[in-house]
């Protein structure tokens, strides 16, 4: 049994007349009559009685006519679906994402403009270290990373910069610090710091250490927290300083004071990874976002 058949069988139901289904579906009427009767011989049952030049549905083909419209409809239901997966409009999207994109605005800004565009892609979003979204790409459990630490080259991954951001000092609004107009390397001396712990994330505490003795000073890290929240309370209560993204002044925490440090020679990266085979509609259509987002000056990309 053909869907065509079943088109057919629907047409003559409701018209009740064969030339009249005919001229509805732009077939002549001999292919027609032929199709309802090798429908009717392959199901073994009668679906019409005929009355001169009029049909009419018998009781087992009013009960078929519905069934037959409930499988054409989802015929269609399932045929819309596909071009729109084909179009980029539906289909699921899993991104990774560090907490850095999410304070500097790109991801917000690309997923507001991506969910305007596209409103029936389930979008997916899985905070993870950088290490992590590595593998997770490699696994295809998801499409897209933002991380911090780009991997080592592989033709299996394709990535791109895509925002680079300075540090900036946060000290208590209290902080003798806090009414300087400018900051040098040596006022750092002494200060206790609170600094994300090494375990997480080893290379970036080298990174950091060596841009503060390159810049002549050594930090006394006293305190070691996972979450960017908790750094910010317990600067807020004097307990030491700390850097990050420049882009946590957006924020304006309360009792913290953010002061420009130029000179230290560290910035924050977050690199956007995918899967250099796997150029799916719904990808390119959020790289594309990310684009039109840099274009209208939501999101400042990198070069």
């Amino acid at each position: 049994m053909e869907l065509q058949q079943l088109r057919y069988f629907v047409a003559v139901a409701e018209t009740e007349h064969v030339a009249r289904a005919a001229e509805r579906l732009h077939i002549s009427q001999s292919p027609l009559s032929r199709q309802i009767r090798q429908l009717e011989d392959h199901l073994g049952l009668q679906l019409f009685e005929r009355i001169k030049q009029r049909v009419r549905l018998t009781p087992a083909g009013r009960d078929f006519l519905e069934q037959a419209r409930d499988l054409l409809g989802r015929a269609e239901r399932i045929e819309e679906r596909a071009r729109q997966i084909g179009k980029g409009e539906a289909c699921s999207l899993s991104l990774g994402y560090c907490d850095g994109v999410v304070h500097n605005g790109s991801l917000p800004a690309a997923l507001r403009r991506f969910r305007t565009t596209y409103p029936r892609v389930s979008v997916k979003l899985a905070a993870m270290r950088s290490g992590e979204q590595v593998e997770a790409l490699e696994r295809s459990l998801i499409d897209i990373a933002f991380l911090y630490n780009l991997p080592k080259p592989r033709e299996s991954l394709t990535s791109r910069l895509l925002t680079s951001e300075p540090f900036v000092l946060a000290v208590a609004d209290d902080h003798p610090l806090a009414a300087r107009s400018a900051i040098a390397p040596s006022d750092l001396d002494g200060e206790p710091w609170i600094a994300l712990p090494k375990s997480i994330n080893p290379a970036a505490r080298e990174r950091f250490l060596a841009a503060c003795e390159a810049s002549g000073f050594m930090p006394d890290i006293q305190f070691e927290v996972p979450h960017i929240s908790t750094t910010l309370g317990l600067v807020s209560a004097g307990l030491g300083v700390s850097i990050m993204q420049a882009s946590m002044q957006r924020m304006s925490p309360p009792g913290v004071v953010f002061k420009n440090v130029d000179w230290l020679p560290l910035v924050v990266e977050i690199h956007l990874v995918w899967r250099t085979h796997a150029q799916t509609a719904g990808i390119r259509h959020f790289l594309r976002a990310l684009e039109a987002c840099h274009e209208n000056g939501e999101i400042a990309l990198s070069a």
